[in-house]
């Protein structure tokens, strides 16, 4: 053991690229996530007491609070997978041996990647479409279609990042 090793020792700092970067903006947006789950129920709350309180419903709330909940989970997936807080089956894999677990979590990472990329290509294209085509959105709130797209290409690239962090640290040799 190298005196730099000793237990209690501060670890060595995290290289800015990638662990700091991507791990800040994935925090960043899955607090973003955080405000916007509170913002829903704020939002939730306010109709119930409009509609049966008051008999004066909001007319557009349903729809904002659907254009919402897809930016909240797209922003907050990838903070999900970086905690390891998404859905897991671990039945199989927690039998595997260290070798073949680094491989199955290679093979998941690499998994991830490729939906959030096929995500993330095929919402970039219907925004294209939408911004040419000039469509709005049908309801309440008249907006142009591919505005609430958005979020799912960000919530797409920060998964796709996550996940290539993960990749990079199950990669990296270990010191």
């Amino acid at each position: 053991m190298h005196d730099t090793e000793k237990e209690g020792a501060p670890a060595a700092p995290s290289p800015l690229f990638p662990d700091r970067i991507v791990t800040g903006l994935v925090r960043l947006c899955g607090a973003l996530s955080t405000l916007l789950i509170l913002y829903v129920f704020c939002q939730i709350v306010v109709a119930v007491v409009r509609r049966y309180l008051l008999d004066a419903p909001l007319q557009w709330n349903d729809e904002m609070i659907g254009y919402l909940l897809v930016a909240l989970v797209m922003l907050g997936a990838a903070e999900a997978l970086r905690r390891g807080d998404h859905i897991a089956i671990d039945l199989a894999t927690s039998r595997l041996g260290p070798r073949m677990a680094r491989a199955q979590a290679v093979l998941a990472h690499l998994a991830v990647m490729a939906f959030a990329y096929i995500v993330g290509h095929s919402i970039w294209d219907s925004i294209a479409f939408a911004r040419s085509f000039g469509s709005y959105s049908v309801g309440y709130i008249e907006i142009e279609t591919w505005i609430p797209q958005v979020p799912v290409v960000l919530g797409a690239g920060l998964l796709f990042l996550a996940a290539a962090l993960g990749l990079y640290r199950t990669l990296r040799p270990l010191s």
